[in-house]
């Protein structure tokens, strides 16, 4: 019962306090070589230099978790994913740095907070669909209109 009180709780407070979104203009992004050279300038994200060719070692809650991992959760549009050595900084739309209560709705796997990543294709995409969906909405209200 307090398990379900306080997912409720977190849910909730996920829903009405929004993490804040950073979108980023072009002139930022032709600085950085690489993603985890992006993430080094957001706050409370501390990224360790890796060997060549491997993932470079990302944390932000600290390393005293429950378990021996520290790598955050990585979602690149809405999709999970263990390795993002593929994004480029200038594809990149907007990072989005979730830690502590608000991670909680990626249950277990975002204990070690979640770093998100949207595209610029996927925003265009989102922005493509709304705009059908508006101008379904306004056909829809001239058919009606026209009856």
């Amino acid at each position: 019962m307090k398990r379900t009180i306080l997912l409720i709780a977190a849910l909730l407070l996920c829903t009405l306090l929004p993490a804040q979104e950073k979108v980023r203009n072009q002139k930022d992004r032709t600085q950085y070589n690489t993603v985890f050279d992006l993430l080094r300038n957001e706050p409370g994200v501390i990224v360790y230099p890796a060997n060549t060719g491997s993932m470079p070692r990302v944390v932000i809650r600290g390393i005293g978790t429950n378990s021996d991992q520290t790598q955050p959760l990585f979602v690149v549009d809405g999709i999970i994913r263990e390795n993002v050595t593929y994004l480029r900084p200038e594809d990149i739309y907007s990072v989005e740095v979730l830690k502590d209560g608000t991670s909680s709705i990626y249950g277990m796997e975002g204990q070690n907070g979640v770093i998100l990543f949207k595209t610029k294709s996927a925003a265009q995409a989102e922005k493509d669909a709304a705009e059908a969906r508006k101008a379904e909405r306004k056909d829809a209200r001239e058919a009606k209109r026209k009856k």
